[in-house]
């Protein structure tokens, strides 16, 4: 007997039914959200005030207990702050946004990106994978989405790291502007993504992915202006702003260091650079590979792997690294990552007694993402071998127009 193509009966009927087309996954995740919400809420916003104190610091205030110079001097001044100029402008905004230094209001719009960023996951992969099942999208992306927003919760409520946030959200702008052809964008909101949070600069990868060189070199140029403008008036008004890539922070038992043989009691000097160097060429590998879908993932996961620390926030990264690569890597779009990005952060939580192990874990789960996306078979075209046409719109300048037609395998 053959095994009939056609879905079930009762599935069938669920997709005529007329509320079926609708976005109805997005009430059930914005629900999902607002439950973990008041979870996280409580006793959150553990590291909001590091975000506050900067912005007010960077404006000229003094808020007690932090004598030394502020404004364009924050960082030599300040090398704990791990965090980039787009974090601290962006805190100068939102603490204006309500009682308690916008405390609330940024929890609920930190939560928001979380959704923002499952949003644009599944419209990257239905413009990418034009071939793939619809459904099969929409519900990969609901059974990811209910482990993604958990985690998500925890850095957007509890610990409320606006800058994991703003690093996160502007990579996945720069996906879907990558997928829309437009260079500049994408050099743009990478540049913005690695200034909220320089290790998110290993993202620049994704610039490989266009093409041809005149658009991956546009893209580049964009990326380099943007970060000067960044961090040129730092620099240049206080040279000793170099301080902020020495900063140590302890090396903890748990840590995927100590599990590779890194026994240093604080973040050894060349760490911070291999963090970043790291990612970025097994990035560049993937996407020579036709992988970009895996960039975000390998990028975090190369971060969790070589970072001393082991703060529960970081798997809001894994999880938004593995959900592209669910919905637009694979040859079938499934979860499967997202849910193994989710397990372990439970994993090494559930042996948090037993520090090596956990260790262990974290440098496990970067070895196999990287390993697996760049190596495994995948369906994602590479996007040199798809059909880019361009043209001149005198009314709108110049406009890129991706159609996403393989090349035919038989053309050399």
């Amino acid at each position: 007997m053959i095994a009939s193509a056609e879905p079930p009966a009762w599935v069938s009927r669920l997709r005529g039914q007329r509320w079926y087309a609708w976005p109805w996954h997005y009430l059930l995740l914005a629900a999902w959200a607002a439950r973990w919400f008041q979870v996280e809420a409580p006793g959150g916003s553990h590291s909001w005030h590091l975000f506050t104190v900067a912005a007010q610091l960077l404006w000229g205030g003094h808020p007690a207990g932090f004598p030394a110079p502020g404004g364009l001097h924050l960082y030599a001044s300040y090398p704990r702050f791990q965090f980039g100029p787009v974090t601290v402008l962006a805190a100068a905004v939102l603490r204006l946004a309500g009682p308690g230094q916008g405390l609330v209001a940024t929890q609920v719009l930190l939560t928001g990106c979380g959704l923002v960023i499952i949003g644009l996951a599944e419209r990257i992969a239905r413009l990418a994978r034009p071939d793939a099942d619809p459904d099969r999208i929409r519900w990969t992306v609901l059974a990811a989405g209910i482990v993604f927003l958990p985690a998500w919760e925890i850095l957007a409520v509890s610990f409320m790291h606006l800058d994991d946030v703003l690093a996160l959200l502007f990579a996945m702008l720069a996906v879907r502007t990558l997928i829309a052809g437009n260079a500049a964008a994408t050099g743009v909101l990478l540049a913005l993504s690695g200034g909220a949070k320089p290790w998110a600069y290993a993202f620049l990868a994704l610039l490989l992915a266009f093409p041809s060189t005149g658009l991956r070199w546009r893209g580049l140029i964009w990326a380099a202006v943007i970060t000067v403008l960044i961090w040129a008036p730092f620099l240049i008004a206080a040279p000793d702003t170099w301080a902020v890539t020495r900063f140590a922070i302890p090396n903890r038992a748990d840590s995927g260091l100590r599990a590779l043989g890194v026994s240093t009691p604080a973040t050894p000097w060349w760490d911070r650079g291999a963090q970043l160097l790291a990612g970025l060429g097994l990035s560049a590998l993937a996407v020579r590979r036709g992988r970009w879908p895996a960039v975000l993932l390998i990028g975090v996961a190369v971060r969790t792997g070589l970072d001393p620390f082991d703060w529960p926030y970081y798997d809001a990264s894994l999880v938004t690294g593995a959900l592209l690569w669910d919905v637009a890597g694979p040859r079938r779009p499934a979860p499967a990552w997202t849910f193994a990005a989710a397990a372990m952060f439970w994993g090494w939580t559930a042996v948090a007694g037993q520090s090596v192990l956990a260790g262990d874990l974290r440098v496990a789960f970067a070895l196999a993402a990287a390993g697996y996306t760049i190596l495994a078979p995948a369906a994602v075209p590479k996007l040199p071998l798809a059909t880019w046409r361009v043209w001149v719109q005198w009314s709108e300048g110049w406009r890129f127009s991706p159609h996403f037609t393989p090349r035919n395998p038989n053309t050399p």
